[in-house]
């Protein structure tokens, strides 16, 4: 899967994102860094039904939230030192070990949900001298618990494949018949492992690729580019824009492009 997800809005941000381990990439989307020499800074956050693992290197805070279902303008008020895990929609129930839809879409201390080794993890981290050691820090630490929880529900990794391969193009009822599950247990099992509705699900999908389409370096009209994407027509697609992603595609396009510092993952 691929995600164009996050964006500083000025240049007193700098963000990063780091390859991440091949026996990983099935569930981890990225790591990644943030840091605020000059505040405030503007950060621009779009739906993508990711759950970050975020770790604070200034206070030792480890935080986790939830898959978002809105846009979000976050401002970092003071300096900043970030260090944050993008895990793949479908993967953070069996990396935590609870049902996504229970998880705050704000940060929440992640010792609340897996215990007394995320203190543990975040002193590490902030003990390590480079990001090259904290980022073995944190494959070691993930790779020890993929080891254990294993490789999760094979219904909802084959429904998310559906949906992705697709660009969320999909009708929710076949969706359900391809994954061998009914309309109800696909919509519980979904809530579980992803945080989200199906529904909701495939659409943030559909807008994350016309969003894609949208940075090309050669996009189509958008009145094609809605044709393209399943929207019934130019306008169904600017609302859709502006409601997943808190910008009409005039405004993501150049945003997008011009930032040196968007995750296109």
């Amino acid at each position: 899967m691929r995600y164009t997800s996050v964006i500083a809005l000025d240049q007193r941000a700098a963000i990063s994102a780091y390859a991440v381990d091949p026996r990983l990439a099935g569930d981890v989307g990225a790591y990644w860094s943030l840091t605020v020499t000059d505040p405030p800074a503007h950060i621009r956050v779009v739906p993508d039904g990711q759950v970050d693992l975020v770790f604070d290197l200034n206070s030792g805070a480890a935080n986790v939230s939830g898959a978002r279902e809105q846009p979000t303008e976050i401002v970092h008020e003071g300096p900043t030192r970030l260090l944050g895990v993008s895990l793949v929609p479908g993967a953070a129930a069996a990396f935590l070990g609870i049902a996504v839809s229970t998880l705050s879409r704000d940060w929440q201390p992640l010792a609340k949900v897996i215990g007394p080794v995320a203190s543990q993890l975040a002193h590490k981290l902030c003990e390590s001298e480079s990001d090259g050691a904290r980022l073995g820090v944190l494959e070691s630490f993930l790779l020890a618990r993929l080891d254990r929880v294993g490789l999760g529900d094979a219904r909802i990794r084959r429904a998310l494949q559906e949906i992705d391969d697709t660009d969320g193009r999909i009708d929710i009822a076949e969706l359900g018949r391809e994954s061998g599950v009914s309309p109800r247990n696909l919509s519980r099992l979904f809530h579980a492992w992803v945080g989200l509705s199906p529904k909701r699900f495939a659409r943030i999908v559909r807008v994350q690729a016309t969003i894609r389409r949208l940075v090309e370096p050669s996009p189509p009209p958008l009145a094609a580019l809605a044709t393209e994407m399943g929207f019934s027509d130019q306008a169904h697609l600017a609302r859709e824009l502006r409601a997943v992603a808190g910008a009409p595609p005039s405004e993501l396009a150049e945003t997008f492009k011009c930032s040196a510092d968007t995750f296109k993952l």
